[in-house]
């Protein structure tokens, strides 16, 4: 039900999308854990290319 201090907004679709396409991302646990250890890594300093790529495998 809408109360009487509710309104409408308008904003554009592509902040609209925007905002979908963050609650998406924010709602997906591997991409979070992937955000947590890119944010680990970038704490810890660069790495090198054979490095990253030794992690992997």
């Amino acid at each position: 039900m809408a109360k009487h201090n509710d309104r409408l907004i308008s904003i554009p679709k592509s902040y609209l999308d925007s905002l979908l396409a963050t609650i998406e991302t924010l709602q997906s646990h591997c991409v979070m854990e992937q955000l947590r250890k890119s944010e680990d890594d970038i704490k810890k300093g660069v790495r090198s290319a054979r490095e990253f790529l030794q992690e992997q495998i």
